[in-house]
């Protein structure tokens, strides 16, 4: 799991220690809420002393962004390692939608991402470490849909605003269906809903080229 956060210089990603307590808070925050998350809850569920939360986050706040960092870049590292073994630009679309099904069938990720909201939207900081993960989410979304495209395509008036707001109801669709899928796993058409959206994307994007 890719983890960019860095507190008091340390990388964070290259420590098992680490990685061990936030692994440790999402749990804790996907089983028993944000109002469990102390301190002592970190230490006995990750068998690491307390103080190791300041050392290497600088503080619970620090281990928070981490938190948001973590559950949003682990999603999109997964979707650059996959992109990075495929060419055809079909295969990359589909390949995105196929890793957002399984990103929002992960209903105990999305459930620690969801405590953790409303004191993000009260936190301007916080609010502002979201902005940047959605930003940088989008932003991947965007350039492989893009590769979707005809050359031709390509610098078409109005085409990259498109795609760019074509990636932001991809973030959103994902977050959707995932909050549906949780509430009623056993009536909710995960698997044919994603099929949908791919035949919709997909039409889009063939549609654009011939324009």
């Amino acid at each position: 799991m890719a983890v960019q956060a860095r507190q008091q210089g340390k990388d964070i990603a290259t420590s098992p220690t680490a990685l061990r307590i936030l692994d440790a808070a999402k749990k804790i925050l996907s089983e028993r809420g944000y109002s469990k998350l102390t301190l002592q809850a970190i230490e006995e569920e990750s068998g690491e002393y307390r103080a190791l939360v300041a050392y290497y986050f600088g503080s619970k706040q620090g281990l928070v962004d981490a938190i948001i960092d973590s559950l949003m870049e682990a999603e999109d590292e997964a979707l650059r390692e996959r992109l990075a073994e495929i060419d055809e630009p079909g295969a990359r679309v589909r390949a995105l939608i196929d890793e957002q099904r399984q990103i929002s069938a992960d209903w105990r990720g999305f459930r620690a991402f969801y405590e953790l909201l409303p004191n993000i939207m009260r936190d301007e900081r916080l609010r502002e470490v979201l902005a940047a993960d959605y930003a940088r989410s989008r932003e991947l979304d965007r350039q492989t849909l893009a590769a979707g495209r005809t050359a031709a395509a390509r610098g078409r008036a109005g085409t990259d605003e498109d795609l760019a707001r074509l990636a932001a109801l991809s973030v959103a669709v994902v977050e959707g269906l995932a909050v549906q899928y949780a509430a009623d796993q056993e009536h909710f058409d995960h698997e044919g809903t994603y099929r949908l959206w791919e035949d919709m994307v997909l039409a889009y994007l063939r549609e654009k080229q011939q324009a």
